[in-house]
């Protein structure tokens, strides 16, 4: 038989264990829990955890923030929404929080929604008059000359990334898909090497000038035969092709050109501060 005196001890120590584990699992300390989970970058486990305690205090606004946070770096553009709505009742664009402003802003960067983007900048009173903002709305659009037009007229001080790649933007210099075009007329392939694509260049000038070839070589000892209209026709595909092919390929390489100076600017903006 288990002594009385053992079996007080017992229940103590089961009293006290029990409330460490309730304590362990409440509001405060799950939101450190969470935000552990967030900084590791566990983040399917750290919606779990800020879900919950959006659960035992529902009026939380930095569970929800975080919320925010994590469903836009798993890129899950509805449930952010959804917890943005859940947190103020709606979409707010005039008067939304000023952290869940930028959050929301990011987000609609995150996902691309450029155009929504700076229609939420014109409308939130919050980030209306911020510098940072407006001129990477300008960036992202590709707008390099009314940006310039926006950095020289204002004046409060802007991020020096923002002005390097706003300069960068005005200063890039665009090769022409004609150009492109007629240097491919005049020298197969001419025109990817013009865009920068070397190896390609040389394989449409192999390939031209060898069906060409043969094709001229069949004609004179066979006027008659299949085997030199078939190559005569690969040779005129051949030329025509590199003539479109290079004027694509100017036209990427424009974009493309473009498109780093829109990444940079999204990588400024996504940068959690």
């Amino acid at each position: 038989m288990i002594p009385l005196k053992t079996k007080l001890i017992f229940l103590l120590l089961l009293a006290s264990f029990d409330s460490y584990s309730q304590d362990l699992y409440n509001y405060e300390n799950s939101v450190l829990f969470g935000k552990y989970l967030y900084s590791s970058n566990q983040l399917d486990l750290a919606a779990q955890e800020f879900e919950r305690c959006v659960f035992l205090k529902p009026e939380d606004r930095e569970s929800y923030l975080y919320l925010c946070k994590v469903y836009r770096k798993t890129n899950e553009f509805d449930k952010a929404v959804n917890t943005f709505q859940r947190f103020n009742g709606k979409v707010s664009f005039q008067d939304m929080d000023p952290a869940f402003s930028v959050e929301y802003l990011k987000l609609l960067v995150q996902n691309g929604k450029y155009q929504d983007a700076t229609e939420f900048l014109e409308k939130n009173s919050i980030l209306r008059e911020n510098s940072d903002y407006k001129l990477s709305s300008f960036l992202l659009r590709k707008d390099w000359k009314d940006a310039y037009k926006y950095q020289a007229s204002s004046n409060i001080p802007i991020n020096k990334t923002l002005l390097e790649i706003n300069n960068q933007g005005v200063q890039l210099k665009k090769k022409s898909p004609l150009l492109a075009g007629l240097l491919s007329v005049c020298i197969p392939g001419a025109g990817k090497v013009y865009a920068g694509r070397w190896k390609d260049g040389i394989i449409s000038l192999f390939m031209t000038s060898s069906a060409a070839f043969f094709s001229v070589r069949g004609f004179k000892n066979n006027g008659n035969g299949f085997y030199p209209w078939f190559l005569g026709t690969m040779a005129v595909m051949y030329y025509s092709g590199n003539i479109y092919g290079s004027t694509q390929a100017v036209i990427k390489y424009n974009k493309l050109k473009e498109d780093e100076l829109v990444e940079k600017t999204r990588s400024f903006i996504l940068t959690d501060n």
